[in-house]
């Protein structure tokens, strides 16, 4: 009778293996393919500072964490947003700086600016 059993359960384990495998095969295809895209060629020298630009460069952005230790250590404690919020704030520092030193803006104005930038909410 143990045999028999033994026999019976076996396929369908096999089965419920390739379904799963199948399951996490499709959903990390769906997870690449709705990874947002960054300019990986933006430095401090462009003309407009993008967000998205420098948290993808710096391997910030939700996307490229990995998913289930992001979502228990991370993402549950705010620490992923205040990365972002710390690196953004940084960069921008940096790039208004870079375009005072190419004379694009006035000292007056890089200070006004560096005031009152706030990182935006969608990362």
């Amino acid at each position: 009778m143990r045999g028999l059993l033994a026999l019976n359960t076996r396929p369908y384990y096999a089965a419920a293996m390739r379904s799963a495998t199948l399951l996490l095969a499709c959903l990390v295809l769906a997870s690449c393919a709705t990874a947002p895209a960054y300019d990986e060629n933006w430095t401090w020298d462009s003309r407009v500072f993008d967000e998205q630009a420098v948290l993808g460069q710096a391997g910030l952005l939700s996307s490229q964490q990995d998913a289930f230790f992001t979502s228990l250590w991370t993402l549950g404690s705010g620490a992923l947003r205040r990365r972002q919020e710390y690196q953004l704030r940084k960069q921008h520092e940096l790039w208004v700086r870079r375009q005072v030193e190419l004379k694009r803006m006035s000292v007056e104005e890089a200070y006004l600016l560096i005031q009152a930038y706030t990182p935006s909410k969608e990362h």
